[in-house]
């Protein structure tokens, strides 16, 4: 996972690759970090293929610290996972950067 600021404040979280048990200490450490320190946060999962159920509990863990979290989803398994789950359904979830209300 890379982070990076806009010149407007917000911090923007790219991860790449599979978010599974191998993986989602990594992503829920800097994600959950990452929601505490920013006023805003959004989460780029475009470069991510497989998202575990241990991924999806950490998007609902930073939804709940961060006072506002968005979440870019681009890809079709990655969209379908989060609508299956049903946790999508409480997340700002978005397809492009444009997208993302200020």
């Amino acid at each position: 996972m890379t982070s990076s600021r806009r010149p407007d404040g917000v911090l923007v979280l790219t991860a790449v690759g599979e978010i599974d048990a191998a993986t989602v200490g990594r992503f829920r450490t800097e994600l959950s970090g990452a929601c505490v320190k920013a006023k805003r946060v959004i989460l780029d999962l475009s470069g991510v293929g497989f998202l575990s159920c241990a991924g999806l509990h950490a998007l609902e863990e930073a939804n709940a610290v961060s006072p506002r979290f968005s979440v870019i989803v681009k890809t079709t398994l990655v969209s379908r996972i989060l609508d299956v789950s049903g946790v999508g359904a409480g997340l700002d979830v978005w397809r492009d950067f444009e997208d993302v209300r200020a």
